[in-house]
């Protein structure tokens, strides 16, 4: 009986130390080839190894093309505190540059242009960048205290009432809802006004917001005529799933038609930051009230230039413009059952009054010379220029914050009296919805 129960005992110890056996086994091999295992960990600190050697190896290279592109950088010629001069910028940026003019003064040219050097080299005269496309920008000087919205006050608080010219020593004319509080830019201010503190100043558009010639509705720059109807086909920011973005160009067809809700569309669609993989150093907008002040600013510091700030009739395309004989368009609008007529072009007189066709007139984009103040074209007359500027207001002098909702355009039309819709002219009485043939906009740069 005792060796039978030992012979038990015996199986029941063999069957135990198997199954330790087996739970020792099974730790091991999860220990050596598991989910945690020293074969996962292992090649766990192999891929871990080979990514810090990938990572140090294109920090290497990315110091190195640092390296090489700042002294090419110094192979420039050089401004009078160390910084290359704007005229040696002449190729497109792959790095956001602080550069000077021969006087010291500074401007930041965004990666993605170059400076345009044969526009000028003077930062007071107008610094102009292109990119790869041709659209062109000018520098606008200018400091955080200086980016701020010039301050109306009227003579008449009756929002009713025409064209108003302020009190003050500047005379800015205004035209309806002047007084209420509650107009608001529908842009980052804060932002845009971060940006022009780190880089002293912003770019516009050289030119008024031109019609991308892959859109229907571009006409071209031929003298063949051309027709198209007065409808809502421009006031569009896509085409067959397609963005639609504006040019400023020389020579082009002006984007009028468009409403300021588009129009600021649009304007952001022209170089949509997408982060790390944006190819250019900047965000675009629709110009915004604080910038529109600010360039007429710097625009009118000038002797002989402040008169323009109440008249800009001998600055721009305007109806009671005199002096227009010899100049060369390629747009013409004539008036005729709402079929509106394109071609080639010089001044003539006008049939205004009560005559049957009235015939007002487009320039093309930088078509005059004399237009041009401070490498700026067409800010006065041809397209009044829609803004960010929007507000709620009603005829019983009551801000509110429904209703219709109107947006701010500035600087006069081609269809307007350069006495009365000048420069300075804030005119806020139309929806941000409504568009005209005399109603264009134009895009402003904030660097990144």
């Amino acid at each position: 009986m005792i060796r039978k129960n030992e012979r038990g005992i015996t199986l029941i110890a063999l069957v135990v130390t198997i199954i330790v056996l087996i739970i020792l086994a099974t730790v091991s091999i999860n220990m050596v080839a598991g989910e945690n295992g020293l074969i996962k960990k292992a090649q766990q600190s192999k891929d871990a190894y080979e990514e810090s050697s990938k990572r140090e190896e294109e920090g290497l290279d990315s110091m190195e093309e640092e390296y090489d592109y700042l002294m090419e950088l110094r192979k420039l010629p050089q401004g009078p505190t160390g910084k290359p001069l704007v005229e040696g910028l002449t190729e497109i940026q792959k790095r956001t540059v602080k550069a000077e003019d021969k006087y010291g003064k500074e401007v930041t040219v965004p990666k993605g242009f170059k400076v345009k050097p044969e526009c000028g080299t003077d930062v007071n005269g107008g610094i102009v960048i292109e990119d790869e496309d041709g659209n062109q920008f000018v520098w606008v000087p200018c400091t955080e205290e200086q980016y701020k919205k010039h301050n109306y006050v009227t003579q008449k608080v009756n929002d009713k009432s025409s064209i108003v010219a302020d009190t003050g020593n500047d005379s800015w004319k205004t035209y309806k809802y002047r007084q209420y509080t509650d107009w608001t830019e529908e842009v980052d201010i804060n932002v845009n006004k971060e940006s022009v503190k780190n880089n002293g100043g912003f770019y516009i558009g050289r030119y008024e917001a031109g019609v991308p010639s892959n859109a229907s509705f571009y006409v071209g720059k031929d003298t063949e005529t051309k027709t198209y109807e007065k409808d809502n086909k421009k006031n569009v920011t896509q085409e067959n799933g397609t963005d639609l973005k504006p040019v400023s160009k020389s020579g082009n067809q002006c984007w009028n038609y468009i409403s300021q809700v588009n129009a600021k569309v649009v304007s952001e669609n022209m170089y949509k930051n997408e982060g790390e993989s944006n190819e250019y150093g900047v965000r675009s907008q629709l110009v915004d009230g604080i910038a529109w002040d600010v360039v007429m600013n710097w625009i009118t510091n000038e002797d002989g230039k402040k008169s323009m700030i109440t008249d800009s009739t001998n600055y721009g395309n305007y109806l009671n413009n005199t002096n227009k004989k010899g100049y060369g368009l390629n747009a013409i609008y004539t008036k005729n059952n709402d079929i509106w007529t394109t071609g080639q072009y010089n001044y003539g007189e006008f049939n205004l009054g009560g005559e049957p066709n009235v015939k007002l007139i487009e320039l093309a984009t930088g078509s005059v010379s004399n237009f041009m103040l401070k490498n700026i074209y067409d800010m006065a007359g041809n397209m009044y220029e829609w803004t960010t500027e929007t507000g709620y207001h009603s005829t019983t002098k009551t801000s509110t914050n429904t209703g219709t909702k109107f947006a701010v355009r500035r600087g006069g039309g081609f269809g307007y009296d350069g006495l009365w819709q000048p420069l300075s002219d804030r005119h806020g009485l139309d929806p941000v919805n409504s568009s005209s043939f005399t109603w264009g906009f134009r895009v402003v740069l904030y660097i990144n």
